[in-house]
């Protein structure tokens, strides 16, 4: 019965004595290596190993046999082997140790695992297709995030370079001179904005880490605040920035905190844009427990259109005629980044509310 069971295993099962000299060489063997059983009893197993290792065989038995120290046994390895036909396949191979009748004999489980590396490479193949495909549906998002966000910084530009060449024509004294050379700061200020955001964005794609430090939050909405009112004075828009005690040091990545504040603010105000009657954006500061902060945008407009609010962070979902949908998306994963929440709801009172949680110190081990 043992030698039927030996004879029919699924697996390649040889048996060598203790000078590797094999004793059994059973069927699936056979088909492994391509030698009949005749061919390899009596032979050492050697035989079957590719170079240096069919060299250095009897140097570890010889060894084991002295010393007793099990480098192989009882431990699955995968090794190369060899054919008769000399060509080299991989297998996985286990060794056991029995006694019977004082001899001592070294059993082989073999596994060609040649169809497996096969399958492994066709996956690896598909992988890699798929990353490809991905990677091309990325760029097309970022192209759209590259719009979003760079559009409000350049229409910053735009309008302090416009209101520059207004006051030019008008320079009569040294004040207008110098509202001249505050515009052009100005305007060269969200250039380098514009700038930092693309380089923001390329070092997310790359999966580079985003440049952490200890900032001022409430002079960071305040800028953002700033920049997401340029051009909106002719809607009559009240936009109120309150600060609810005193807000601590936040670490977290400047540019793009400023970007969520921005995006929110913005998307505030084109709420209340065509309101009749007040139209009101109010930003709100305050501590959220002890290790964090809030940000509050609230404005009295329609509130969330029932058809978005479902997927409200999902990319590409917005019910504005030239929007995108995409700055919400961008937001919830820089505010995911940073180990926060956002929310967005309707108010009771009409409106619409949007918050998001930072905590204090979400990278302070990171940058020590």
């Amino acid at each position: 019965m043992l030698e039927a069971v030996i004879k029919t295993a699924p697996n390649g099962l040889i048996i060598l004595d203790e000078r590797g000299i094999v004793q059994s060489f059973n069927t699936a063997a056979e088909r492994m290596f391509g030698y009949k059983s005749h061919e390899i009893i009596g032979q050492n197993i050697s035989l079957l190993m590719p170079s240096p290792h069919a060299k250095e065989h009897d140097g570890f038995v010889k060894r084991y046999l002295l010393t007793g120290q099990k480098n192989v046994i009882d431990i699955g390895r995968e090794v190369m082997a060899r054919k008769k036909n000399d060509m080299l396949f991989p297998v996985e191979l286990a060794v056991g140790e029995v006694t019977s009748n004082g001899q001592r004999l070294f059993t082989g489980f073999i596994s060609d695992l040649t169809e497996q590396r096969i399958s492994q490479k066709q996956i690896a193949k598909l992988q890699s297709e798929l990353i490809h495909v991905a990677r091309h549906s990325a760029m097309g998002e970022l192209a759209s995030t590259l719009a979003h966000e760079l559009n409000q910084p350049l229409t910053a530009i735009a309008n302090y370079t416009l209101a520059t060449r207004q006051l030019v024509d008008k320079i009569e004294n040294c004040d207008q001179k110098q509202s001249v050379i505050s515009m052009l700061d100005k305007a060269a200020a969200q250039a380098e904005r514009a700038g930092d955001i693309i380089r923001s964005i390329r070092s997310f794609v790359k999966h580079h880490d985003n440049e952490f430090d200890w900032e001022e939050l409430d002079e960071i909405v305040a800028e953002a605040v700033e920049i997401a009112t340029i051009g909106t004075s002719k809607h009559q828009i009240d936009v109120r920035v309150k600060k609810d005690g005193a807000i601590p040091y936040v670490c977290l990545d400047r540019v793009q905190i400023q970007q969520v504040v921005t995006n929110l603010v913005r998307n505030a105000i084109d709420a209340v844009a065509t309101q009749h009657g007040e139209r009101l954006v109010k930003v709100e500061l305050s501590r959220h427990g002890a290790r964090s902060v809030i940000v509050r945008i609230l404005d009295n407009g329609p509130g969330i259109a029932p058809q978005i609010q479902k997927n409200l962070f999902e990319a590409f979902n917005t019910n504005k005629p030239d929007g995108v949908g995409i700055g919400l998306a961008v937001s919830k994963t820089i505010i995911s980044s940073h180990n926060g929440e956002i929310r967005g709801k309707n108010r009771p009172e009409g409106g619409a509310e949007f918050t998001f949680v930072l905590p204090i110190d979400s990278k302070a081990e990171e940058i020590g």
